[in-house]
């Protein structure tokens, strides 16, 4: 009766610096592509949810303050909540304003 031996050889170092490239680089791909698939489905549901918003723009007239605005914009809204909106929407220091300012009115 006869019997096969495998002789078994070590691999090389270069071989295996090749395989643990390999490996890693795959690794990397497999990392990346869940990454890209799981980023677009929350942008998928971060945009279903999302509400666009129009602004109307206008310029300050000399003497203008954000209460006689709020008198002509704040249609049906209390002038002081319609005031601090104002100054959180166009990032103002004070509800005091310049001439020539541009403001974002909702």
């Amino acid at each position: 009766m006869s019997t096969v031996t495998a002789e078994i050889h070590p691999m090389s170092p270069k071989r295996r610096a090749r395989l643990a490239r390999t490996l890693f680089v795959l690794s990397a791909l497999v990392i990346m592509i869940a990454g890209l698939i799981f980023n677009q489905s929350a942008v998928a549901v971060d945009q279903g949810s999302s509400q666009t918003t129009a602004f109307n723009y206008i310029s300050v007239m000399p003497g203008e303050s954000l209460w006689q605005l709020a008198q002509t914009h704040a249609k049906g809204q209390n002038q002081q909540d319609w005031v601090a909106e104002i100054i959180l929407l166009n990032n103002l220091q004070s509800a005091d304003l310049v001439a020539g300012d541009r403001l974002a009115l909702p």
